[in-house]
């Protein structure tokens, strides 16, 4: 008897397990590889890149945690399940913004699991089927989808489960592929309305069966009219949240009016723009063509987009029907394609970079199709064309995966936090409001404050909020000094009238329709201390505050009152110096200049009489440097004789906390 050697018995049964027939195992392999690069720059922390990638995220990572809603058109089936997944997560320690980012890229690897799928169901072999879905999957524009908060994922692979049930009905014309068929599609068309345009390739599909199921009965049409409205019937969630007082809502979905604003929201109206000359269209498809370049080599997309015409025969299948398969599937891309160029914003924007998706979906698909055919014709040109397919995307995965980290690692919106977080309780005890545009920065201080302990002394509003309630309610008016380029300071104005201004810590401003600071409040306050310091310019500086911020860090805080309107603009100059006075630039450890008072938006020649100004400045004392004084002064900037410096008043440094 003759005994056959273990280890031989082990690589029969790992060539086995590996054989290209187990589909099983190759989309397990495809979505593992899929999911280490993933999990490699997945974004853990609040959005603060600017990328039009990143457009909503920081929404996102606002709402779920919160079981909130979000922008147009609402996106039920995202934000309902959402806040589930990122419940549980979060009561095993994982941050809300990283588990929202987590939910983002589990439908990521659910699209590249459906994607090998679909390939295997059209006759490509596991390994090609991996292929293909890691080429889709490793293209930048999915690749940074599955690496951050963003529903797009959860998009493709509603995408994907549409074509490939689409495909099994009109092969099988079961009920029950049909049945799934209608809710993944439905689904789909009420979560992102471009799903729709998988209609005319759907139709193909099943065009085989496309009568069957009048002939299932009743009963089943009645099923499928039932399934087909639980899609609608979805957006009840968003009101449901409404009314159980959520702290997060867009628009006003606990309204008619408001649901129905959601519900029916075009967005084509507001980023679908006809173009009126032929060097535009140019313009617009070179930009199209440079988006698609960047997420796969032109070569795999144009090899991949070619082999949906090449899907391997079934035994049932004629010439008839693998073309209106090929058609089918190109359907599914060239629609969207159009979408992309039509799209324009005059720059690249995150609904542009959306509409491609499908384009690299199907590229994917395309290329496991592609080595398939040509596994066929010859072992030896599929399993080089194979090779050469998994060296493009080895090649391809490092600079995808680098741009992938610039955005997900990116924290430059944390420097807001910590301005904000420089906020101390007003003197007078009345609240502080800080009015901030929609959108990123906004998105990061609230959720610094819901989810982080931070920023205690102030309450958050966005734009949409009103001046004049703020004011009304006794409330301190502040907003980031960088929010004036995008709502000026004269849009203020005109709700409330002339505007007094001052800092309310580096980098925040307050306005009033009232004086700030008056004689009275600056004498009842007791950080402050008094002085009398002539400027030499019309200007007296009449209080002073210091203060270590951290320990490398001092604030500033100046007061200024002109006896009349000063009839030329003053600079200010804040200077911490190493020797009182400095013998030299090299004396000057750090300055904090500015062309005009509090933050450059309140020039002295618009002080009124009498006015106190209150302007804040930080100074970082560098490592290794000795700071001996603070100085104080403002200059003008004269014609002939060049700069004029006023009097400098010297500080001396505050104690440091022990």
């Amino acid at each position: 008897m003759t005994t056959t050697p273990a280890t031989t018995t082990a690589r029969g049964r790992v060539w086995a397990a590996l054989r290209s027939d187990n589909r099983l195992l190759w989309v397990l392999i495809a979505v593992l590889i899929a999911a280490a690069l993933y999990l490699s720059t997945v974004q853990t922390h609040i959005n603060s890149s600017g990328h039009p990638y990143t457009t909503d995220v920081g929404e996102h990572q606002n709402a779920l945690p919160r079981w909130g809603t979000i922008h147009h058109s609402g996106y039920p089936q995202w934000t309902a399940l959402g806040p589930l997944f990122v419940a549980v997560l979060r009561l095993f320690g994982v941050e809300p913004a990283a588990a929202v980012s987590l939910w983002s890229l589990l439908w990521g690897l659910v699209t590249v699991a459906l994607l090998a799928v679909l390939a295997c169901e059209l006759g490509a072999a596991g390994p090609f089927a991996a292929l293909g879905a890691l080429a889709a999957g490793l293209a930048t524009s999915v690749w940074v989808n599955a690496s951050i908060a963003e529903l797009h994922t959860m998009t493709m692979a509603l995408t994907l489960a549409t074509l490939w049930l689409a495909v099994r009905f009109g092969r099988s014309g079961s009920r029950a592929d049909l049945l799934w068929l209608v809710f993944v599609f439905s689904q789909g068309i009420f979560h992102q309305r471009s799903i729709l345009l998988l209609a005319p390739a759907v139709l193909l599909l099943v065009w085989p069966h496309v009568l069957t199921p009048f002939r299932m009965g009743s009963r089943t049409l009645l099923a499928i009219i039932g399934i087909a409205l639980l899609a609608p019937l979805t957006y009840l969630y968003l009101p449901l949240r409404v009314w159980m007082g959520a702290g997060w809502v867009f628009g006003s979905p606990g309204t008619w009016d408001g649901l129905l604003a959601l519900v029916f929201f075009n967005n084509a109206e507001l980023v679908v723009e006809a173009e009126q000359s032929l060097a535009g269209w140019l313009v617009r498809l070179r930009t199209v063509g440079g988006l698609l370049h960047d997420d796969l080599h032109p070569v795999l997309l144009l090899a991949g987009l070619a082999g949906l015409w090449l899907p391997p025969r079934q035994p049932t299948d004629t010439g008839r029907s693998t073309g209106r398969l090929g058609l089918a599937l190109t359907l599914v891309w060239l629609p969207n394609l159009l979408l992309t160029v039509l799209i324009w914003e005059d720059r690249v924007s995150d609904a542009q970079l959306a509409a491609k998706l499908p384009v690299l979906l199907m590229a994917g698909l395309g290329l496991a199709l592609l080595l398939q055919w040509l596994w066929r014709r010859s072992a030896v040109v599929g399993a080089l064309g194979a090779l050469l397919v998994a060296a493009a995307l080895v090649l391809h995965a490092g600079p995808a995966r680098a741009f992938a980290l610039e955005i997900t690692r990116d924290r430059s919106t944390q420097t807001l936090v910590d301005m904000v977080d420089r906020l101390q309780p007003a003197a007078d005890g009345r609240p502080m409001t800080l009015i901030t545009p929609w959108g990123t920065d906004y998105w990061t201080l609230t959720y610094a404050q819901g989810f982080e302990g931070r920023l205690p002394n102030v309450m958050l509003v966005d734009h949409n909020a009103t001046p004049q309630a703020i004011i009304a309610r006794g409330d301190h008016l502040l907003a980031l000094e960088k929010t004036f380029f995008i709502f000026p300071l004269a849009y203020y104005a005109e709700h409330l009238g002339p505007l007094y201004l001052a800092t309310a810590a580096p980098g925040i401003v307050e306005m009033s329709p009232a004086p700030i600071v008056t004689e009275a409040s600056l004498a009842a306050d007791a950080s402050v201390t008094p002085a009398d310091f002539d400027l030499e310019n019309g200007i007296r500086i009449v209080g002073t505050q210091t203060e270590w911020a951290t320990p490398d860090e001092l604030l500033v805080t100046v007061y200024w009152r002109a006896a009349e309107t000063p009839a030329e603009g003053y600079s200010v100059a804040v200077h911490l110096v190493a020797v009182d006075p400095p013998q030299s630039e090299a004396d000057i450890v750090d300055q904090a200049d500015r062309s005009d008072p509090v933050e450059n938006w309140y020039p002295t020649t618009s002080w009124r009489p009498g006015e106190i100004v209150r302007d804040r400045y930080l100074l970082t004392v560098p490592a290794g440097s000795e700071a001996a004084a603070i100085r104080v002064a403002m200059y003008r900037n004269d014609p002939a004789a060049g700069f004029v410096n006023s009097p400098w008043l010297s500080l001396p440094l505050p104690e440091k906390e022990r």
